[in-house]
């Protein structure tokens, strides 16, 4: 497995940056919660995965279904939902970011947990958000 898609053990946040941290989060809830449902995750993925937290998943999964998932898209651990990742999945088809889903994401840093994903950001904790899909190329299709 590469290296950088591997969690690394940086220097504990401070008691001071989670102050400051909760700050940023006063104003991700307003926007975020509302909107995407965000779980506070503190590395968001939401451009990735056509604006649709992946944190929903009672797995907790960042790249892609489980093995559970029901033939008509339904969650394994609750029946009566929709797989988040099939959402996910109609979501970015519907906005033209389907190519998106197929780039690996790194593992959860679980010391981010509760933290201001755009303090991480700023501060270079996590890679900032693709506002625009990449360019395709001519031999680069999108399923149907």
């Amino acid at each position: 497995m590469p290296v950088e898609f591997i969690t690394q053990h940086k220097k504990p946040i401070s008691p001071t940056e989670r102050k400051f941290s909760f700050l940023f989060r006063l104003a991700e809830d307003a926007f975020k919660v509302p909107v995407f449902r965000c779980k506070h995750c503190g590395e968001c993925i939401l451009s990735s995965t056509g604006f649709t937290c992946s944190q929903r998943c009672p797995k907790r999964l960042r790249n892609g279904p489980c093995g559970g998932t029901g033939e008509n898209g339904t969650c394994e651990v609750y029946p009566d939902r929709k797989c988040i990742w099939y959402l996910i999945h109609k979501r970015s088809k519907l906005t033209r970011r389907l190519s998106m889903l197929y780039s690996i994401k790194k593992i959860h840093n679980w010391q981010l947990e509760g933290t201001s994903a755009w303090l991480n950001v700023f501060l270079r904790r996590i890679d900032p958000p693709a506002f625009f899909p990449p360019k395709k190329k001519a031999t680069d299709t999108d399923d149907t």
